[in-house]
């Protein structure tokens, strides 16, 4: 063992460690177990179960009981497939009032010879939390209408780092007077995170994570080209769909509105006189290209709702560009996104005529397949509508290894 390996690791951490991975979409609750230790990261089990009506809407939790009794039948399941079993739980989290805030954090050092360490980041960072949440509030009354809405921070992204007018990756054992920080402050609304702490505590587990959607898919795919070059990540689930911008090497900035792939499914329902599963089963064919009855009518009313997406969609990218040139690629993903035509349609509304991108933007499908990081050796995360739960499994390997990590050195310095 290297005498890095000897400082950064103890005997515990030759053991593997797993992680209960929620999902909890308007459509399906998506539940995996990942097992970690060290770099390793490997899923080893995978399942999904419908919904029942009500529990969800547009993303959030309206039905606590239902949402259990469906993650009960989930582990269940994953109990059938693997042995191991965990307290720690990471939940996913969309919705349109996850809020997020980008603020830009100063200070001028007092013994600008003294290298900076974590303890200087992390007092910058809780000193813009107050900024932070008092614009996420204002946004949140805004859109509820409610001026006194509690809300809890749930996350921090560093976006960028800069010392004396340089960009930094690192700024540790760096010297300088002027310390610049662009923090990215994710908020939720009490309700939504008291409803997952619930979910945990009925289950038996301890909720070690909250991890916005979106940002957990665009985390997965920050690579330096995307650091550089930004992305525009486009998550189409079955109530809603999110949004997030990956631009100035971090993420930006979010948004979220509810509607997504049931909102196809309704509009035939409604128009054909069928239930929502028999509409579902149409629609999917629909989306494989099979000969179908009412084939014209179920095309016009699916473009009909693709406008609609396409609209939001819009003025999301409007509201995120805030003037500035957008990335030119974009990534779709999330099982809406597997809809016949989608993508396509996007394409032929000419994106550069409308929106401040530099260039015709580059569109491409993003599956689970792609996210890289984390293993998959069963193949149970590959297809367009396991990209949001693998991404999930990823940022909660990574985020408890990277803690587990920072105790261990601390312990070290003890």
């Amino acid at each position: 063992m290297r005498f890095l390996d000897k400082i950064l690791f103890n005997k515990e951490d030759d053991c593997f460690r797993y992680c209960l991975v929620l999902d909890i979409g308007t459509e399906y609750l998506k539940a995996a177990l990942l097992e970690y230790r060290r770099d390793e990261r490997n899923i080893i089990a995978f399942t999904r179960v419908k919904q029942d009506h009500g529990n969800m809407v547009g993303g959030a939790i309206t039905n606590i009981g239902g949402v259990v009794e469906k993650a009960r039948e989930a582990l269940s399941k994953l109990k059938e497939i693997s042995p191991h079993q965990t307290k720690h739980m990471v939940c996913g989290i969309a919705g349109e009032f996850v809020k997020g805030v980008l603020i830009s954090l100063d200070k001028v050092r007092e013994k600008p010879d003294r290298p900076i360490d974590d303890r200087e980041i992390g007092q910058l960072i809780r000193e813009g939390e107050k900024e932070a949440r008092g614009k996420a509030l204002k946004m949140t009354g805004m859109e509820t209408g409610i001026g006194d809405v509690k809300i809890e921070l749930i996350q921090t992204n560093i976006v960028e780092i800069k010392v004396d007018g340089y960009k930094v990756m690192d700024p540790c054992q760096f010297q300088g007077k002027n310390l610049n920080l662009t923090v990215f402050y994710t908020f939720v609304p009490l309700v939504q995170l008291g409803a997952l702490n619930t979910v945990a505590g009925k289950l038996g587990c301890e909720l070690a994570a909250v991890v916005p959607e979106p940002m957990a898919v665009a985390e997965s795919i920050l690579n330096a080209e995307s650091r550089e070059f930004g992305a525009i990540i486009i998550d189409i689930g079955g109530g809603t769909t999110d949004i997030a911008l990956i631009r100035n090497g971090g993420i930006e900035g979010t948004r979220m509105f509810a509607m997504g792939g049931r909102a196809f499914t309704r509009s035939i329902a409604a128009e054909l006189n069928l239930s929502l599963k028999e509409a579902e089963e149409l629609k999917l064919a629909y989306s494989r290209g099979e000969k179908i009855r009412d084939y014209e009518r179920i095309d016009k009313l699916i473009k009909a709702d693709l406008h609609i997406i396409y609209q939001g969609i819009e003025l999301s990218l409007m509201e995120l560009a805030r003037g500035e040139i957008l990335p030119k690629r974009i990534f779709f993903c999330g099982g809406g996104s597997a809809l016949k035509g989608l993508i396509s349609g996007f394409r032929q509304l000419n994106p550069a005529g409308r929106l401040p991108f530099g260039q015709n933007p580059l569109i491409e499908l993003l599956r689970g397949k792609d996210i890289k990081g984390i293993e998959d050796g069963y193949s149970l995360l590959e297809g367009v509508e396991h990209t949001t739960p693998r991404a999930l499994a990823y940022c909660a390997s990574k985020s408890l290894s990277d803690e587990r990590r920072r105790m261990n050195i601390e312990s070290q310095r003890l």
